[in-house]
């Protein structure tokens, strides 16, 4: 039957499908994920005559080898031939054009997000008459300009790895700096905010060419797998379940962004035709393990047990006599155990029974009592106070709560050691539970429509100590994270893919105390209106954590994040081919949302309240400030918080143009939006950290209220607006605003981020690359900004109290009740003495210059060398620290010297740091051929900052004045200059089957199949700040503790010795203390920051495999592996705060673990 037009309806469907489904795929684009990033491969090339000349309409076949899935398309009339959404994997290729011999390229491997080549020339003949030609599985990448390493099944399955977690081979990747200064990043084992990292894992949380840890983003098959908060993965890929990986980085590519480091994107393995499998045990044991190096002689290490097991399969689903899924349907699923116990060994520094009683004749400086602290009547603007002879505090000005919280929470103290600055040690045993498994589905219904789904989920508990041997920690995270993509193929030079994923975990935990010993608050003379409270949700009072400085911690504390993290990704990318040009064009949205109940309260102590007002060499007593009852600073938190609805949207558009059959160029745009998650829901109205809450503006030093409250006068309870007398009920304080939209955070829409590139065939085994962009940071808004204002005014949920009884008078404020009045059940009447986790509501994203230049070559057929130009210039870079502090350092109280000196200085974020990273990147990578692979990875760089290393400041690389930012310029704290990785696998020749046969049985068995594999790295020492930590020497309202008074340099702190005796680069004195002094009082230190080195780094790790065959497609293996196989000591960054005489220039622990062994054994199938 034909229509109206005379054809037949049958030869419209392909219109009608793109007709329909374009609106469709710009639809899902305004709705969809953070990227549209995809985990496959293309593969494109050019089939030429053998002189040169181009071939039209050759038909060319690629066919997967493992399931016999065939792709096909023609040349077109440049000759090129395109494949796109290509699942990484082994294929072949068959060419074949009328007059000409056919062609058929011997197997070669796919790798997730590589864009291959292989040029094909046809020779005249008949088409019976096949030529078969082998083709290098590591392609040159003379297509696009991207940075990134494949790494493989291989080397994901052999290669050593504790605990079998797959970031530990992220290092192996040019420019990725394996160390972490981040805020967080997983590695309590419990992670926070729910990432279930193994607490026997090596896990690595790196820092990628040149930009902070926290700026990178985890994709498993292209589908969102990223913890919001965590910033790392919500699921840990299981190792036999991962096919292969790659670190996507500075990308010519607009598919990519939304972060400025790194994309890592893990592909999991899939059915084939044939059945496949493993199952495996691993173990660990205190037994197998070298001694810790900084154990004390006469204690025993720790016992320890670690077991990790499970199986994977995977094959053609088949049901008896219903189904047989060959060549269609496929599921690979996978389990895995883990199972932790060890006798902690934690190191404590406690109070003695001498200095509760008041003896603390041992302190090294003189103490003085700030209650007898009175005006100088020489120095006027400066203060004065009594010492206490021979540091003995009398029993009439001991706080009796203080000794009776201390001896509730501290064990009691033992023989003070030296070398690792304690007296005491906590054998508090720790276990860790996880089971975990993922399973995916694949379905090729027709060559024109394909779907898979992949399911997977973590089950985590651990309990530990609470900080002290009295405290009791438990904590379980659940997550899951599931999705699955659909790709249409109208026609081979148009299709669609579409993608969707959920990612959900929870992150519940409690710190209780073991034993308490009856009412230890109402013994201890605690406020109830500081400590009460926490019953409505969290079943009663907390006991808070003493923190004194300098000495161990701990206290209760109760969190249930039900979304720790909570996001749903949907997108979609249409690709067109159209003669030499493959046009992309897609996007996506992936939500944020967030959920955690919280409580706790702590009181800090510091030395500044028991020392010399005029003499910063005479810094005070932190356990003096304690036994007085005198604090520094305190933190109560009672919150519900919650965020509405955000996330990051994406869209992109991209051109791959083949400009000449030797040069490629790439250009594409990027336009992302931040939708910053409104913090609070409706659901929290009246509740503590709710919706009620508010923002600090210091662009026009307004305070900015959310949703405005009831009175106090009408409600009865924070949050609310507290009566101002002689004013109606309701009235706000000055400079108090109600923002008219309902909220505090304001997205930014300029976010465009252009990307070109070009990569250019010099002959046939070199290419010349280059790519240059811009990127912007969507994540560390939307996972960061929204939760830090929770309980601000007019809540009383979370409280903030800095710079407690400053030395300008006797001290006013106890430690009982550190908040007054404001704790109790109403707000302060202004919201400008708080301080809070602050942030610009106008603060921009950080974004990136991005830039590369680089030469690849092949050595042969399996070998390829490398060698990059990679640089970047970045901007607007969050800066946080202390703000609205004095604006010179001076006497006098410093609010009056304060930009505004109604507000109290606080934690707030900037958008406006800048950065750069230059590096030179070399790689040497030989694919696994003949019974050997390797890999060399090597990056020269330098990374420079002002402080932006992370958020408020709490990365260690604090301003030292905020108003003059570029003063802080410096090392990044993760600059490495030197960073190299080296990987190897290598059979050895003897056995069946490899270079030296055994022909006798016994000794083949014996002698034969065996494999080594290693893993070398070695790199630079981390940078570190040298600063005098006491209290606000510069008198400007900062927080001492945030390292922003740098010590002075004044002398060589590289040579000599120390006073003690010891060179420079012993234990005792790593480097020369001499060399820097205490700043004068009202002044900033000279030295700069991050300019000091810790202990460079280097390790080996090794394997030892043996294989048994037990048939053609089984064989059995042991495998013993060793972890700093030679037991190697890498000093940790020494004591850097020049008023902790006893701990600075001293190093009292160790960078790295002492060797461990760990032995297992696999079925393969």
């Amino acid at each position: 039957m034909r229509n109206a037009f005379g054809r037949a309806p049958r030869k419209n469907t392909r219109t009608l499908w793109v007709l329909f489904l374009l609106p469709v795929a710009c639809l899902l684009s305004t709705i969809s994920p953070a990227s549209a990033q995809l985990s496959t491969a293309s593969l494109n090339g050019v089939v030429r005559d053998p002189s040169g000349a181009v071939i039209a309409k050759a038909n060319v076949v690629l066919r997967n080898t493992q399931t016999t899935i065939e792709r096909t398309t023609v040349s077109n009339d440049t000759g090129e031939y395109v494949f796109l959404n290509v699942a990484p994997g082994p294929y072949t290729l068959a060419i074949e054009a009328a007059g000409f011999a056919s062609k058929h390229v011997a197997e070669f491997v796919l790798g997730v997000n590589q864009t291959a080549t292989i040029d094909v020339t046809l020779t005249p003949g008949g088409k019976t008459e096949v030529v078969t030609v082998e083709a290098s599985a590591e392609q040159l990448q003379a297509s696009t300009a991207d940075l990134g390493t494949v790494i493989a099944t291989k080397q994901v399955n052999d290669l050593p790895l504790n605990g079998r977690n797959f970031t530990q081979l992220l290092q192996l990747t040019p420019g990725v700096a394996p160390v972490n200064v981040a805020q967080s990043g997983g590695s309590g084992g419990s992670g926070g905010f729910g990432a279930p990292i193994a607490l026997g894992a090596s896990f690595q949380f790196p820092a990628i060419n040149g930009m902070t840890n926290r700026s990178n983003f985890y994709l498993t098959d292209g589908l969102n797998n990223y913890g919001s908060i965590e910033s790392t993965y919500a699921v840990p890929p299981i190792i036999d379940a991962i096919q292969e990986f790659k670190v996507v980085s500075h990308t010519d590519s607009a598919e990519f962004g939304s972060v400025l480091g790194g994309v890592v994107n893990v592909v999991t393995k899939s059915g084939t035709n044939d059945d496949h499998g493993s199952a495996w045990e691993y173990v660990r044991n205190d037994a197998f393990d070298a001694r810790p190096a900084f154990l004390p002689a006469n204690k025993k290490a720790p016992a320890f047990r670690q077991n990790q097991f499970g199986a994977s399969f995977g094959g053609p689903v088949w049901l008896p006599r219903l189904y047989r899924g060959n060549n269609k349907t496929f599921f690979f699923v996978a389990y895995q155990g883990f199972r932790y116990t060890r006798d902690n060994s934690s190191h404590l520094l406690v109070p003695t029974a001498a200095q509760l009683s008041g003896n603390l004749s041992d302190f090294p400086t003189q103490i003085y009592n700030p209650f007898t602290t009175r005006p100088d009547p020489n120095n006027p603007g400066q203060y004065i106070r009594d010492p206490f002879p021979g540091n003995q505090i009398t029993s009439n000005l001991i706080d009796s709560g203080m000794v009776a919280w201390a001896k509730a929470l501290f064990p009691a103290a033992g023989p003070y050691d030296p070398s690792t600055n304690s007296n005491a040690l906590d054998t508090t045993p720790t276990h860790q539970f996880q089971n975990e498994y993922t399973i995916r589905i694949d379905e090729n219904f027709n060559p024109k429509n394909s779907v898979w789904f992949r399911y997977s989920a973590i089950n985590s508990t651990l309990t530990h100590s609470g900080g002290l041997p009295t405290l009791g920690f438990r904590g379980e995270i659940p997550a899951r994270n599931w999705g699955g993509s659909y790709l249409h193929i109208f026609s081979p030079s148009l299709m669609l893919q579409a993608q969707y994923a959920r990612t959900a975990s929870q992150d519940n935990q409690a710190t209780r105390l073991l034993a308490n010993p009856g009412n230890l608050l109402g013994t201890i003379g605690f406020s109830s209106s500081f400590v009460g409270g926490f019953a409505a949700v969290n079943g009663g009072s907390l006991v808070p954590s003493p923190g004194i400085s300098g000495y161990a911690s701990g206290g209760e504390l109760i969190r249930n994040d039900p979304r720790a993290t909570d996001s749903h990704q949907i997108s979609a990318t249409l690709t067109k081919t159209k003669s030499a040009h493959t046009l992309s064009f897609g996007g996506g949205f992936t939500s944020n949302r967030f959920a955690s109940p919280l409580a706790y309260d702590q009181v800090g102590f510091a030395g500044g309240q028991t020392g010399n007002p005029e003499n910063p060499l005479e810094p005070g007593s932190p356990l003096a400030s304690f036994l007085l009852g005198v604090p520094d600073n305190a933190n109560r938190r009672n919150v519900n918080e919650q965020t509405r609805l955000g996330g990051v949207m994406s869209w992109f558009f991209q051109d791959s143009w083949k400009a000449a059959s030797r040069l490629t160029i790439n250009a594409g745009l990027r336009y992302d939006v931040t939708y910053i998650p409104p913090y609070g829901t409706s659901a929290t109205i009246g509740q503590q950290g709710g919706i009620e809450t508010g923002n600090i503006n210091f662009s026009t030093g307004q305070y900015v209220i959310q949703v405005v409250p009831p009175p106090c006068s009408v409600r009865g309870h924070a949050p609310c607006i507290p009566d101002i007398p002689g004013q109606p009920a309701g009235t706000l304080p000055a400079n108090v605003v109600v923002d008219p939209r309902g909220r505090i955070a304001h997205n930014t829409y300029t976010n465009f981020g252009p990307r070109f590139g070009f990569a250019y065939r010099v002959r046939g085994n070199t290419v010349v690359r280059g790519a240059a962009g811009v990127v912007y940071d969507n994540w560390a808004a939307v996972s960061q900004m929204a939760q830090n204002i929770e309980g601000s005014w007019p809540d009383i949920g979370q409280l903030i109290a800095q710079n407690l009884n400053a030395p300008t008078g006797p001290p006013a404020t106890p430690a009982e009740n550190p908040f007054g009045s404001s704790s109790g059940l109403f707000p302060a009447p202004t919201p400008f003495n708080q301080v809070q986790w602050f942030y610009d509501p106008y603060i921009k994203n950080p974004y990136s210059m991005q830039w590369n230049f680089g030469v690849q070559h092949e050595l042969n057929s399996s070998t390829t060398i490398e060698t990059d130009y990679v640089a970047s210039r970045s901007r607007r870079l969050n800066v946080g620290g202390f703000y609205n502090t004095a604006l010179t350092p001076g006497p006098g109280d410093p609010k009056s010297r304060a930009l505004f000196p109604y507000i109290s200085p606080t934690f707030y974020d900037r958008s406006i740091g800048r950065g750069s990273y230059d590096a030179m990147q070399l790689e040497l990578k030989k694919r696994y051929t003949g019974g050997l692979a390797y890999q060399v990875s090597y990056t020269y760089s330098k990374s420079i900052d002002e402080g932006s290393s992370g958020w408020f400041g709490v990365e260690g690389n604090s301003l030292t004045d905020p108003y003059n930012i570029r003063g802080s310029r410096g090392p990044s704290g993760f600059d490495l200059t030197h960073t190299l990785a080296v990987n190897a696998i290598y059979d050895l020749p003897l056995g069946k089957g490899r270079h030296f046969s055994i022909p006798n049985p016994a000794l083949n068995y014996a002698l034969g199949n065996w494999q080594i594999n290693g893993i070398f790295s070695a790199r630079s020492g981390l940078p570190f700040t040298v600063f005098y930590g006491a209290r606000d020497l510069a008198n400007t309202g900062n927080v001492s503790w945030d390292q922003y008074e740098r010590a002075n340099l004044v002398g060589d702190p590289h040579s000599g010795s120390c006073p003690n005796g010891s060179p420079v680069g012993s234990q005792s004195c790593f480097f020369n203390t001499s060399a820097f002094a205490v700043p004068a009082i009202y002044t900033f230190g000279n030295s700069g920051r991050d300019f000091m080195r810790s202990a460079p780094y280097w390790n080996l790790d090794a394997s030892l495999f043996k294989q048994f065959a037990i048939a053609e497609s089984r064989r059995f293996e042991f495998r013993a592996e060793a972890f700093n196989l030679f037991n190697t000591v890498i000093f940790r960054q020494p004591g850097n705060d020049i008023s902790n005489l006893a701990n600075f220039g001293k190093v009292t622990g160790a960078a790295n673990g002492a060797r461990e062994l760990q032995f297992g054994a696999k079925l393969i199938f």
